[in-house]
């Protein structure tokens, strides 16, 4: 079966892997195609293979923090879509501010990352 072209695309990106697949369950019913990395590495691999239009990512992971995962990406996709989930106020001045970096507070509700995600893909 092959996905219509019209389904955004977003990236999950959370090295607890119950909540990844909570946000990748969540999003794929509400029509979205989710593609999930635990790390930022695997992260910026999915992404050179398969361009995601938008990116759910923790701040804090292995290997890379989501602010360095978020500079990377958008050094390839520049005006990408981003919500952080962190647990703590993570500094994202320092990121391309277009468009501004949505950042969401752990313990996250789902309906506030569709939310913010309906910001960027309202017909969703």
């Amino acid at each position: 079966m092959t996905t219509p072209p019209d389904r955004a695309h977003v990236l999950v990106v959370d090295d607890e892997v119950l909540t990844a697949l909570a946000l990748q369950r969540l999003l794929g019913r509400k029509g979205f195609r989710v593609s999930v990395a635990h790390d930022g590495r695997q992260a910026l691999e999915l992404h050179g293979h398969d361009r995601a239009d938008a990116v759910v990512t923790d701040f804090r992971m292995p290997h890379m923090n989501g602010a360095d995962l978020i500079a990377a990406l958008r050094s390839r996709a520049p005006g990408i879509p981003v919500v952080m989930i962190s647990g703590f106020a993570p500094d994202t001045s320092g990121l391309h501010p277009d468009p501004p970096v949505r950042l969401l507070h752990k313990p996250v509700d789902p309906e506030a990352v569709l939310d913010a995600l309906a910001e960027w893909f309202p017909s969703r």
